[in-house]
């Protein structure tokens, strides 16, 4: 196989080429420079500096743990906070104990106190492995969107695909030079195809045909002679010449200007410089010129002349050199980077190699993954990525720096026809990746510049459960409907952790909460599982027994346990032991009898749980008991709660009896002592019994005192009678009347009322106590109103208020500051309301005469700019001001109303006020997780670009897409700080020029 080498001096002299411009523009690359891991050694140093943990070595690690062994001064096979402080600060230098200590509570998740050098050792690992897996997780695609076909009118296919660039005057005038252009999607110019057939087709930027020309009918020839039909082999652009270049099975190159091969050979042109060189022995697959190391580059399916670097020659007279790579099976496609100086070639043997040009006996790096021999690869330096396509069209892209492949397209994906692909074009300035059979098939790729893919990017792939912030660690967690655990840096919004809880199956998240030293995160899912994990390095610490396998709708940590609740309809708990300890575990009474929706806390004394009936049952943490019960649409006064009696436990019962084997231990309590079945791994029974724990006595100034809402004969009557009228029924019926029918009942008008009367949220007050007119208790219906109760036995509804702005839409989450001066609801269509709640159903019917005034560090409703007022439509009337319910008196004034706006366009799971930096976090069923300012001014969402907290300038200075598009004018007020939208002005003008 001959190569022949044209030189075109004088047409070359009159415009310079692109190594030209290269030579001019910047300095060459150094020879044997190889394949760098980043655009230049320094850039790579400075990121290198960024981060610590990857300055870290062998030596540095012998170092630390010579520091462990040093600094335990007590012996004690580990490091207290302070030795750790001590230690780290000899190796680290000046720091601050903050940062230390969060170190040491990152690796103490146990919580004894102490930290040993296997335990340093292991979650270092961990986070690291982690954090690799999330980086290679968090990539996006190259190429986001489907191959995009265009359908071409073609018999034989496409054998060249090229881009031919337009040349603005003022370019022209610059000779390139000058600021650089900024990315778009579409680059001024034209596609051009040609086909086996000599059909050319002219396309634009987005593909539309726009011009076709027929090669064969350009022949200039008499029309008697007969003239074979000749196949096109290749073309190439000479953008600089204006020209296109054609080659074909006639031998001869060109377009409007024909120039025979054979002349060419001669040597007898002016204009050309040939040369003629023998280097294979096998077919060419692919030939290129290379400016920049001034060789001609060829390659083919040969071992000895895989691929062959000839230098072009300067005179007839000068010497040709000649470089060969020898590659068992041969090379089949090659390209050139030189910002790297590097080769990367694809072949048969389905590798893809980087070389460096001056060492040709070995190559640098292998990526393996193709299945199929390699037919074309192109290499993008700017974004350290190689694209290579095999014969059954599987596209992969790789990255240059890890030599790891990003991104896999299947065959499948790529609808192109049976055919291989038969030419490719890369334009790298537009990531447009274009392959052609028959067909011509485009791959837009993400740009640079062009930022709405990362505007458009979520927090996470699917809707949120909730969002959690650590104060310990200044650490925003939240978790996704399909497992998913991100942590996040609440200063900047950098993903720091993402790990899924359920590896086998992707299974919903659906509660959170961190232990009480909030070091370890607790998390509840649809499947009844409940785990521990070390969220800061993702390591599963602990599986808790699986009681029940209904859905886990709350979790909470009080005194060493873990009280769980949900559509079981119970609560039950588990005690936070240690490794080598024996779980256990209880499961208490029943008292609802729909699911629990919402779970709350009050110190570590009380706890309330809502459930979907409107049911809400205060227990006594301490004995497991319910002491009362409130349902608004009951009654506005404490009720005595419901003992519920499992229909399967009778049915046990009656098959016991029958048998004569009636276990006793099954209908009474066994700790009855404390009011509560204790269950053991061992003895997994649980008490149901109708029987009702018999309660402890309690003195009359327990009473004045609130300590239970009604008398404990009141509630063991209450009990007892149910029990009776359950076992009425349950004699009467017999075992087929019991039987469900297969007719279907008729749904009652109680059973309709359901819905509305759901309880989505329970909120106890923590710094408020327990008054027959002091509301601790704040509840969120579906209907859309908050209810405050006074849980006293003397107490009741206090005050109820509409906190949603329209019709059918209900409060999905609450929550306040540390000293409750104020409440932030969010509702189910994504509104964010903030209100003062500070004097609010708070000592009334004279009480608060005599009072100390409150004493507040900070008064959080003054630091609400006036702009954030609800004016207009949108301002919450009351027609009037109390509701007289069987002689009980309800408030129906809301308390004020701070600042409303629209944080999400779904429905809000859970929002956080975050004390420190005055800051609300806000996570939604539209998979995003958002960082506001007490004041409503937007920071970020996490997932998409970084801010700092405390910089202003470093916010996003654009909002959000969605609340742009359909922010109400109260919501666009809000966000812009006071500045009303524009188009609120064209209205109230054009309403006054109506007037007029």
């Amino acid at each position: 196989m001959f190569i022949t080498i044209v030189c075109i001096s004088n047409f070359a002299s009159s415009s310079p080429t692109d190594g030209d411009k290269h030579k001019q523009n910047g300095p060459q690359p150094t020879a044997g420079s190889g394949c760098t891991k980043s655009g230049s050694p320094e850039e790579g140093e400075k990121r290198n500096q960024g981060r610590v943990e990857d300055q870290i070595n062998e030596e540095h690690l012998q170092r630390i743990e010579a520091m462990f062994h040093e600094a335990d001064t007590d012996g004690g096979g580990g490091l207290d906070m302070e030795e750790f402080r001590e230690a780290i600060k000899k190796i680290m230098g000046d720091i601050d104990d903050e940062d230390v200590d969060i170190i040491f509570m990152k690796v103490d998740t146990n919580c004894d106190g102490g930290v040993d050098w296997d335990e340093y050792l292991n979650y270092m690992l961990l986070e690291y492995r982690e954090k690799d897996s999330l980086q290679k997780q968090n990539r996006p695609l190259y190429f986001p969107k489907p191959l995009k076909i265009v359908p071409v009118a073609h018999c034989e296919p496409i054998v060249r695909l090229q881009f031919y660039p337009f040349q603005t005057p003022q370019a022209e005038k610059n000779g390139g030079q000058g600021r650089a252009v900024p990315k778009t999607r579409a680059q001024l110019g034209r596609y051009l195809s040609v086909s086996r057939d000599g059909i050319l087709n002219y396309w634009s930027e987005r593909f539309k045909l726009t011009r076709t020309v027929n090669l064969d009918q350009l022949k200039r020839a008499p029309p008697s002679t007969s003239i074979q039909q000749i196949w096109v082999t290749d073309m190439i652009c000479l953008s600089n010449l204006n020209l296109l270049a054609i080659a074909s099975t006639g031998r001869d190159v060109g377009g409007n200007c024909r120039i025979p091969v054979p002349a060419l050979l001669k040597n007898t042109s002016k204009y050309f410089l040939c040369f003629k060189v023998a280097l294979h022995n096998n077919w060419c697959h692919q030939i290129r010129f290379l400016p920049e190391l001034n060789a001609v580059a060829t390659c083919c399916a040969s071992d000895q002349t895989s691929m062959v670097l000839t230098t072009v020659p300067h005179s007839q007279k000068a010497k040709i050199h000649n470089s060969f790579f020898q590659l068992r099976k041969g090379i089949l496609c090659f390209d050139y980077s030189p910002e790297f100086n590097i080769l990367v070639t694809g072949g048969f043997d389905r590798i893809v190699r980087i070389w460096n040009p001056y060492v040709n006996n070995c190559a640098t790096s292998q990526m393996k993954g193709h299945s199929t021999a390699i037919t074309h690869i192109v290499v993008n330096s700017s974004d350290n990525k190689i694209i290579s396509i095999s014969k059954d069209k599987n596209v992969r892209v790789w990255d240059l720096q890890d030599c790891a492949c990003l991104q896999n397209i299947h065959s499948r994906n790529v609808t192109m026809s049976r055919f291989p692909i038969s030419s490719v074009h890369y334009n790298r300035d537009t990531n447009t990746l274009v392959l052609a059979t028959f067909l011509i098939g485009v791959l837009h790729g993400v740009v640079d510049d062009v930022d709405t893919v990362h505007k458009l990017q979520t927090s996470h792939e699917q809707p949120l459960c909730t969002a959690l912030y650590n104060t310990n660690f200044k650490q925003v967690v939240s978790g996704c409907h399909n497992g998913v655990v991100s942590v996040w840096e609440i200063l900047t919004g950098e993903k720091i952790m993402q790990f899924q809880t359920s590896p086998e199956k992707a299974v919903e998240v659906t509660a959170m909460t961190f232990d009480g030293p909030k070091r370890r995160l607790i998390t509840g899912s649809k499947d009844g599982s409940l785990r521990l994990w070390n969220f800061n390095n993702g390591a599963l610490l602990a599986t808790l027994p699986i009681l029940n396998d209904n859905e886990v709708t709350g979790v909470i940590y009080i005194n060493q346990r873990i009280y769980v609740s949900g559509w079981s309809k119970r609560v039950m708990w588990y005690l936070d032991v240690k490794e080598d300890m024996e779980m256990e575990y209880s499961i208490w009474n029943q008292y609802h009898a729909e699911d629990i929706y919402s779970m709350h806390a009050h110190g570590n004394k009380m706890l309330v749980t809502a459930s979907y009936s409107g049911d809400i049952i205060v227990w006594n943490i301490d004995s497991g008991r319910a002491f009362c019960r409130f349902n608004a649409c009951e009654s506005s006064r404490p009720l005595l709660p419901n003992r519920v009696i499992d229909r399967s436990a009778f049915d046990r019962f009656e098959a016991s009896e029958s048998k004569g084997s009636f276990d006793e231990s099954e209908w009474t309590d066994s700790s009855e002592d404390r009011g509560e079945p204790t269950v053991s791994p061992s003895s997994q029974g649980v008490s149901v019994g109708p029987g009702a724990p018999q309660p402890h006595p309690r003195s009359p100034q327990e009473d004045k005192d609130g300590s239970c809402s009604s008398t404990p004969e009141m509630i063991q009557e209450e009990e007892s009678g149910a029990e009776k009228e359950n076992e009425k029924t349950h004699q009467k019926k017999s075992p087929k009347q019991r039987c469900k029918s297969g007719k279907p009942q008729p749904i009652s008008a109680k059973e309709l009322e359901k819905p509305r009367l759901a309880v989505e949220k329970a909120l106890f007050l923590g710094t408020r106590e327990r008054s027959p007119n002091t509301a601790i208790l704040l509840t969120s219906a579906a209907d859309g109103y908050v209810y405050a109760w006074s849980i006293h036995h003397l107490g009741g509804l206090l005050g109820k208020f509409r906190a949603v702005h329209s019709e059918g839409t209900a409060i999905s989450t609450m929550s306040t500051d540390l000293q409750d001066q104020m409440l932030l609801t969010g509702d189910s269509t994504g509104y964010i309301m903030l209100w003062d709640i500070e004097r609010y159903c708070f000592c009334m019917q004279g009480e608060r005469e005599g009072m100390a005034p409150l004493e507040k560090a900070i008064h959080l409703p003054s630091l609400i700019p006036r702009y954030c007022k609800v004016t207009g439509p949108r301002r919450m009337k009351v027609e009037k001001r109390t509701e007289v319910v069987d002689g009980w008196s309800i408030s129906l004034t809301p308390p004020p109303l701070l600042s409303s706006w629209r944080g999400h366009l779904k429905g809000i799971v859970s929002l956080e006020y975050v004390e420190r930096f005055r800051l609300i976090v806000t996570a939604s069923l539209d998979c995003n997780v958002r960082l506001w300012t007490i004041a409503g001014s937007y920071i970020g969402t996490f997932g998409q670009a970084q801010w700092r907290v405390g910089d202003p300038h470093a916010f996003p200075w654009e909002l959000p897409v969605d609340l742009r598009r359909v922010g109400s004018c109260q919501t666009l007020k809000v966000l812009n700080q006071g500045t009303q939208p524009h188009w609120k002005f064209y209205i109230s003008n054009a309403a006054h020029i109506a007037h007029l």
